[in-house]
């Protein structure tokens, strides 16, 4: 992810804020400054999802890598949020992305998510289920949402 993605990267979030936390300039900068993996996926010339995730230690400030930092001390990779385009999603983008970070995620043991419950993100739950990913906790938002914790243990 450059920042010639940005404005790409920017509208996808705005498209999905019911389910996933909202992004300005300014956070998307340092999101992609302290993570992990801060990467895009281009179809057709154009970006189609991107994805964030962050590794223990790192400064990141969100209640759900806390929770997970809490929980899991340093022994997990934290998907902070993956995003496809509407127009090229059921296209296996997201399939692919999974399958990438899981690899890059077996020296923490487990790859761990949030998934919004109530109200229910009926796709996400059922799509993080096919991939083995079982809830480990809830925490209720803010906003007055309540996530799913959802984890994935890797083995080698």
């Amino acid at each position: 992810m450059t920042s010639a993605d940005e404005p790409a990267v920017l509208a996808l979030n705005a498209a999905a804020v019911e389910q996933t936390d909202p992004l300005g300039p300014d956070r998307l900068d340092w999101l992609r400054l302290i993570a992990a993996h801060a990467a895009v996926v281009e179809t057709e010339g154009e970006v189609a999802a991107f994805v964030l995730t962050f590794a223990p230690g790192s400064a990141h400030d969100s209640l759900d890598f806390q929770w997970f930092a809490e929980t899991y001390a340093d022994r997990f990779l934290h998907l902070d949020r993956i995003v496809v385009a509407e127009k090229y999603r059921r296209q296996g983008i997201a399939s692919l992305v999974y399958r990438a970070v899981e690899r890059s995620a077996k020296p923490f043991d487990r790859l761990v998510c949030r998934v919004q419950s109530d109200p229910p993100d009926i796709a996400s739950l059922a799509f993080h289920a096919a991939r083995d990913f079982v809830e480990v906790g809830k925490i209720h938002r803010p906003d007055g949402t309540t996530s799913a914790m959802l984890s994935k243990e890797l083995a080698d």
